[in-house]
């Protein structure tokens, strides 16, 4: 029977200084009162039931995400027209910089500050009117930069560049035959692709599919301000021309075809912008609520309660995971009591219902499949891992990078304590954690090896490298694009207010602007973004001095933060040929899911 008292493990040095030092055991890990299962917050996903007071956010945390939400409080404050209102976020920035000052003695009153910042209830004086001109989207952006995404929207070599290094770069597949929902022709093909033929680019391997079914049916929002439109439209990319760039060529709003539903291409004007807005808004609610909340946050919340449920504070993957760990349960907390909730902020950006937002993120989670998910065979099996077929993918290209150098780290980690697979098959510990991750009242993680019993070293490896890769390079892909990409809202908002168009003329640029969020939605989703989107805190790689006691893992764990030195020159140089893509530059890679 395994003991969660914290003692070392069977396969650790009988050694007290390898136990990590006091911090380490004051988190009472082998309590396991401290940390149950719940299934009804965002049901039926395994979530913590209650964060213990050690895992709520720190005061350095607290410190990194106050500077932020100072400079939100000084947004608002310029957006205010009415002097009272004004100097009642001006009164709240100087309250907040003065409890810094403060230090540690105020953090209640500073966790009661940030918290009230991440509920994102929006400026009280914010107008509920549609925009008249781009212009008052970027009007709304004052104390911080607006992101340069805002010059490029409009082109169709930034809708595809949305695709390939945006929010959430997941979506394309090859298609191997047409799709019977899209009847594309030739001659519309060719709209967008005038010296290529359809046939050349399906028969080459050269036509790739982004699909939005997920969303299809959704139950369509009305708060806060009225009727909102989600649709779960098709867009048809292909790769052409000599330098083998990606062109968007035709989309349809919905799934059917038919008569209302038309096939829009490049040269339908305003309804080509229109449909392709419609793409954007299905794109960032798949992201916010499956790609980034589901995939990441929720998926790892199991791995994180199983783990400090099963694993002793002094186990190798205890002090390997923890640093990866930090902050998951407190921003995931916030994130279901919060923003995944009735009247929320998820409530009042998505186009969706809230129920329609928490039933995309549950599947988000529930598709996942740990072993068929590790990046390498994700680009495989959607047909975008060729790098001379498709040589401009961006997101895929830096994060392999990341994923080998973590591979190698935790294969070089865990066969310092497991030399073969019989030492790895002795670990109660490591036997009861992976079964409990798959356990209908334990985690309920899929894709597990072995249905969750796990027999060999190399698998174990593959499963460490996917959590912690997940926690970090992933997580970092697609929450900081929340803030270059999403912050402005004519770029990817999320709902439209206009239904889509059943004619492939006739659109004018009231049209388009009627679609878009009205104001005060609009700097609810730009605060959002630019408070998720900026906030760093930890880097990968950077463990504290005492993390590892055993003098044996200082030669791999200098070879691991080589690697990634490495990592940032090459991404460095990358830049220098191609459109800069910035999200996944080392130094912007936190540890751990803690914003």
């Amino acid at each position: 029977m395994t003991s969660f008292l914290p003692q070392p493990s069977p396969v650790l040095p009988q050694n007290e200084a390898f136990f990590g030092g006091m911090f380490r055991q004051l988190r009472l890990w082998w309590d396991r009162g401290s940390y149950q299962f719940d299934y009804t917050h965002l049901s039926p996903l395994a979530l913590v039931r209650d964060v213990p007071i050690t895992d709520e956010f720190s005061f350095r945390w607290l410190m990194v995400v106050g500077e932020r939400v100072l400079e939100a409080l000084a947004n608002r404050g310029e957006l205010e027209l009415e002097a009272e209102a004004s100097q009642l976020h001006t009164d709240k920035h100087t309250l907040l910089r003065n409890l810094f000052q403060a230090g540690e003695a105020s953090v209640l009153t500073i966790t009661s500050h940030i918290t009230e910042a991440l509920q994102f209830h929006g400026r009280f004086g914010a107008p509920a009117n549609p925009a008249q001109t781009l212009q008052q989207y970027s009007d709304l952006f004052r104390s911080f930069g607006l992101p340069p995404i805002a010059k490029d929207f409009q082109n169709d070599r930034c809708f595809a560049a949305m695709r390939t290094a945006g929010p959430n770069p997941v979506m394309l597949k090859r298609l191997k035959i047409l799709d019977e929902r899209m009847p594309i022709t030739d001659e519309l093909f060719r709209i967008a692709a005038p010296c290529d033929s359809l046939d050349a680019a399906l028969g080459e391997g050269r036509l790739y599919l982004a699909d939005y079914a997920v969303l299809d049916g959704a139950e369509l929002g009305n708060f806060p301000n009225g009727q909102k439109y989600l649709y779960a439209p098709l867009a048809l990319f292909v790769i052409s021309g000599p330098s083998k760039e990606l062109l968007p060529v035709a989309i349809q709003c919905q799934q059917k075809p038919a008569a209302d539903n038309p096939i829009f291409t490049p040269n339908d004007g305003y309804n080509w912008l229109i449909a392709k807005t419609i793409v954007e808004t299905a794109d960032g609610n798949i992201h916010e609520a499956s790609t980034h909340l589901g995939r990441t946050h929720l998926t790892m919340e199991a791995f994180v309660v199983s783990a400090y449920r099963r694993l002793a504070a002094s186990h190798p993957i205890s002090l390997l995971l923890w640093p990866h760990f930090e902050g998951t349960l407190a921003i995931n907390k916030a994130a279901w009591q919060h923003l995944m909730t009735e009247k929320g902020g998820i409530d009042k950006l998505m186009g969706g219902t809230i129920k329609t937002s928490q039933q995309v993120a549950v599947h988000g989670v529930q598709s996942t499949r740990v072993m068929n998910d590790l990046l390498p065979l994700s680009f495989t099996q959607r047909g975008v891992d060729d790098r001379d077929a498709f040589p401009n993918y961006p997101y895929r290209d830096d994060a392999l990078l990341y994923w080998d150098a973590i591979h190698e780290w935790v294969s070089a980690y865990l066969r310092l304590y497991y030399s073969n697979d019989a030492e790895l098959q002795r670990d109660t510990e490591l036997r009861n954690w992976i079964r409990e991750l798959t356990a209908s009242d334990g985690g309920r993680i899929k894709g597990l090896p072995n249905d969750g019993t796990i027999q060999r070293v190399d698998e174990l490896i593959e499963v460490v490298t996917y959590v912690i890769y997940t926690c970090s390079v992933q997580h970092a892909a697609v929450n900081f694009p929340q803030y270059d990409c999403m912050s402005y809202v004519p770029n990817m908002p999320l709902a439209g207010y206009r239904p889509a168009p059943i004619s492939k003329t006739g659109a004018t640029e009231a049209d388009f602007l009627a679609m878009l969020p009205t104001l005060d939605m609009a700097e609810l989703q730009m605060e959002l973004g630019f408070l998720l989107g900026t906030v760093h805190y930890t880097q990968l790689g950077q463990y504290d001095d005492n993390q590892f006691q055993d003098q044996r893992v200082a030669a791999p764990l200098q070879r691991f933060q080589n690697r990634l030195a490495d990592i940032g020159q090459t991404i460095s140089a990358r830049n220098q040929t191609r459109q800069p893509y910035e999200t996944l530059a080392p130094s912007g890679i936190p540890q751990s899911i803690n914003i």
